[in-house]
């Protein structure tokens, strides 16, 4: 039995699309990552929203993880609307981007 956490995962994107690094393609990162999250001891709270995160990351290059991430964390809980002043989000339907106020 192993265990991970979404920063890990996130982290493991951040490092395989690295320049400096690895420097994949977004869908050679997602097909080396879904068979280790699949694996059948893996234990991942809520494992659907990574496989999902992957698939958003490889559609919208504008996205990075952690914003996929999110976008797949809202269709979960059926959420539309996110509160960001990060344009990218604009891109995705159904995501509903709205920009917080500045306090005074």
């Amino acid at each position: 039995m192993a265990t991970t956490s979404e920063s890990i995962v996130a982290e493991i994107v951040f490092a395989l699309s690295s320049r400096s690094l690895y420097n994949l393609p977004r869908n050679e990162i997602r097909q080396r990552l879904q068979p280790i999250l699949g694996l059948r001891g893996m234990r991942l709270n809520r494992k659907s929203i990574y496989f999902r995160a992957l698939d958003i990351y490889e559609t919208y290059p504008s996205l990075d993880f952690e914003d996929a991430l999110s976008v797949a964390h809202m269709e979960f809980d059926e959420l539309v609307e996110i509160v960001s002043y990060d344009r990218d989000f604009d891109r995705v339907p159904p995501v509903v981007r709205v920009e917080p106020s500045l306090i005074p």
